[in-house]
């Protein structure tokens, strides 16, 4: 049976899931009051406040998987449209963002691996529900928002993971081409500069679009080529987004 578990602190929600993947059912999902070694995308650290949702879904051999983390962005935008009516125009920072306001409320980091012929995919999603604009300060994240704080609404986290499972199971069961259109609306560094970090390296660019296997187009004096999120992180010449 599907379900959901709920915990008082764990190390990380996606290793909980991962540690323990061959005996839970496919779509289990977990969530933790507290993450003490959370993580982001590319080995950053994912700091897990009061205010915080922090919740990991398991997707045993889903469909389209190099797609998941902008179908699983859909999923979150999905259940605060439905929740939010008032932050209903939610955008994604290609890759991994969901963004209200011009500030991040949500991060997304999916990871993958085999067992026997199969890819398992853990999506762990951090999405700020109640933390106020001082505390945000105070942390040194001044880009970040919480849905209250953007909304004056405050939600139970129990209802905002139970709606965000629900939309992420509908997602991860379609295939990219068929949400590709709507991703691609909402992806805001389109006509934006951008700089792509690999390593060490830097390599600005002009973001024109997002291609239909889900890469980042860019451009530049050399002509157009696609970014894949999983080799680079992208962050904006000026500015956020």
């Amino acid at each position: 049976m599907n379900e959901i578990i709920f915990l008082d602190e764990t190390s990380s929600t996606n290793d909980w899931l991962r540690e323990r993947c061959e005996t839970l059912s496919d779509k289990t999902c977990v969530t933790a009051e507290r993450q003490t070694s959370g993580r982001g995308r590319r080995g950053h650290s994912w700091e897990t406040s009061e205010g915080m949702l922090a919740m990991s879904i398991l997707f045993k051999d889903p469909p389209d998987v190099p797609t998941l983390t902008a179908r699983i962005g859909l999923s979150v935008c999905d259940a605060v449209a439905e929740l939010y009516p008032a932050l209903s125009q939610t955008g994604i920072k290609w890759p991994n963002d969901v963004i209200v306001g011009n500030h991040k409320v949500c991060g997304i980091l999916c990871e993958s691996f085999g067992i026997g012929d199969c890819v398992n995919v853990i999506c762990g999603i951090g999405l700020n529900v109640s933390q106020s604009e001082e505390y945000f300060k105070k942390v040194g994240l001044p880009n970040a928002g919480s849905l209250k704080m953007l909304s004056g609404i405050e939600l139970p986290k129990k209802l905002l993971c139970e709606k965000i499972r629900e939309r992420a199971i509908i997602r991860a069961g379609e295939l990219f081409c068929g949400c590709y259109e709507e991703y691609r609306a909402r992806v805001l560094n389109i006509g934006k500069e951008v700089r792509i970090l690999r390593g060490n390296d830097e390599r600005r660019a002009r973001a024109v679009d997002v291609a239909e296997n889900g890469c980042l187009i860019c451009e530049d004096e050399g002509g157009r080529f696609e970014v894949n999120s999983g080799e680079v992180s992208i962050r904006a010449s000026e500015g956020y987004i």
